[in-house]
């Protein structure tokens, strides 16, 4: 699974010219939110039990999941720093929030996942027998 940085480009894909000079004039602001909702995403993925999280740090997400990133950033974005947010863009976001939170629960299987180890345990099952063996066999 490819895995990219959440960071200022997904930023301008995001917004109109308009919304990113704005956004931009305030840059500080900037890597902490995305720092957050990367955080978000990849505790969406590692909850999830179906992948084992990769990239170079903790800013990188599965490239899968870029559309829901750019839903959910410009929102925050947009809702930040006083700009226009219509039904459209809001229901996107909530939309992307509904598809992290089934990833979460283990419903939505990201591609190319791989599973994460988990231990297994197996032995013979319990058969139950009369009381003079003792009840278990």
């Amino acid at each position: 699974m490819n895995w990219i940085p959440l960071n200022d480009t997904l930023v301008a894909e995001g917004l109109n010219a308009k919304e990113a000079a704005v956004v931009m004039e305030s840059a500080e602001e900037l890597p902490g939110i995305c720092r957050g909702l990367a955080a978000r995403i990849r505790s969406c993925v590692l909850a999830g039990g179906r992948a084992v999280l990769g990239g170079e740090d903790e800013t990188y997400i599965p490239e899968a999941l870029r559309g829901e990133a750019v839903a959910i950033l410009r929102l925050r974005l947009l809702v930040r720093f006083a700009l226009v947010v219509t039904e459209e863009r809001k229901r996107e976001a909530e939309l992307a929030e509904q598809r992290l939170d089934a990833i979460a629960r283990g419903e939505y299987p990201l591609p190319e996942d791989t599973v994460a180890a988990s231990p297994t345990y197996h032995g013979r099952p319990q058969r139950w027998a009369s009381p003079k063996h003792g009840g278990i066999i």
